[in-house]
């Protein structure tokens, strides 16, 4: 009878056994397909992220692109217009220097005529004023020279003499004028400069 009990009691077992196993099985397969789920869920994902990454790659090369034609473009209207500023580059000073160039002619047509040399003379200084202001307008100013001190970045000396009236080093003659434009020297002015009073 106790046997028979045992028996049960076994088949009992087994039978919770197999329950549980089919249980364990079945939650198994749950977490499976939940993995599996989640694993498509992540190739979706990245294929949208993938998708979104290459529209945003197509649409920064295109702008790369667009950029690298507008700075081509830039670079050949700079050179276009430096080429030009420097074929027209005089051309506002020589709008200014017409004018002194019509006057010239007329002071020789009337030098010609009438033979006046204090009217030619005046005409001339006046003509000679008008080219001065000319310059000065665009920048151009006469070096100082006589009384200053010898500097050789604005004047070339051309003689060393003796001098009691200038101390050494002193520039006593301007024999060629020196000009600047704004702050560069365009031609420096040729000077004869001091040695000082000699020796005794």
């Amino acid at each position: 009878m106790e046997g028979v009990r045992n028996r049960k009691s076994r088949e009992k077992q087994i039978e919770g056994s197999g329950e549980e196993a089919l249980a364990e099985e079945t939650k198994s397969t749950d977490e499976e397909t939940e993995e599996t789920q989640e694993a498509d869920e992540d190739i979706v994902r990245m294929q949208q992220e993938l998708e979104v990454a290459r529209s945003e790659n197509e649409i920064a090369a295109d702008m790369m692109l667009r950029l690298a034609a507008e700075m081509d473009n830039y670079k050949k209207r700079v050179l276009k217009e430096r080429e030009s500023l420097i074929k027209y580059g005089a051309q506002g000073l020589l709008q200014e220097l017409l004018p002194i160039l019509d006057n010239f002619e007329r002071a020789i047509e009337s030098g010609n005529k009438s033979r006046d040399l204090d009217s030619f003379l005046e005409g001339v200084e006046m003509i000679f004023k008008q080219m001065s202001d000319a310059l000065e307008r665009k920048g151009v100013s006469k070096i100082d020279a006589v009384g200053e001190i010898f500097d050789p970045n604005i004047h070339e000396a051309v003689m060393h003499v003796n001098s009691e009236e200038y101390p050494e080093n002193a520039v006593i003659e301007e024999l060629q004028k020196g000009y600047m434009l704004h702050d560069r020297v365009i031609r420096p002015a040729m000077v004869t400069v001091s040695k000082g009073a000699g020796e005794e």
